[in-house]
C-alpha cells in the first residue's frame, strides 16, 4: 500500500469552477485542500500542457479535469508525464448534468477520490464515471500510472 501523500493539493479545472464552493462548504469529505486554477496563478484558457506543468513545478497536485480526452494528444501525454500531476479525468458525461447533479455525484465519489490521489502517488490518471454503480469505487478506472507507455 502506497503512504499518504501529505501537502496533495486537489485542482478543480475551469469546467468545474461552479463545484468548488459546495466541496469547500460540505464538513463531510473532511478535507480543505481544494482549490481552482486561477488560485494556482494559472488563468483560465491556459492551455492544458502549460497548466500541467505549471503545477507540476509548483508542488503535489491532483486535477480534476472535465476533459476525458485531455491526455490524448502526445504533447499534453509528454507534459502529465513530466509534471507528476494525478489527474482525475471527468468525461463528456459529466458535463451533461445539471450543477446542482454535478456536484451531488463529485461529493458522493470525493472521499474516494481523495483517497486514490493519496495513495497512488503522482503521475496517476484516472477515468471517473458519473454513473455511480454502487460502491464509489466501481465509477473509478484507473487509465495509466507514470511508467505506462500508453493511455488505456
Amino acid at each position: 500500500m502506497a503512504i499518504p501523500q501529505s501537502g496533495l493539493i486537489f485542482v478543480l479545472d475551469e469546467n468545474n469552477a461552479g463545484v468548488l464552493p459546495a466541496l469547500r462548504a460540505c464538513r463531510a469529505i473532511g478535507h480543505e485542500r481544494v482549490t481552482d486554477l486561477p488560485a494556482q496563478g494559472i488563468a483560465p484558457g491556459t492551455l492544458d500542457a502549460d497548466l500541467l506543468r505549471r503545477l507540476g513545478a509548483r508542488g503535489l497536485f491532483a486535477l480534476v479535469a472535465r476533459d476525458g480526452r485531455m491526455l490524448e494528444p502526445l504533447m499534453q501525454r509528454q507534459a502529465w508525464r513530466e509534471s507528476g500531476v494525478t489527474v482525475f479525468l471527468l468525461g463528456k458525461k459529466w458535463g451533461t448534468l445539471k450543477l446542482a447533479e454535478l456536484s451531488r455525484r463529485l461529493l458522493f465519489l470525493w472521499p474516494t477520490l481523495v483517497e486514490y490521489a493519496e495513495q497512488g502517488g503522482q503521475g496517476v490518471a484516472w477515468r471517473v464515471s458519473p454513473t455511480i454503480p454502487g460502491p464509489a469505487t466501481n465509477a473509478f478506472r484507473l487509465v495509466t500510472s507514470r511508467g505506462d507507455e500508453g493511455l488505456v
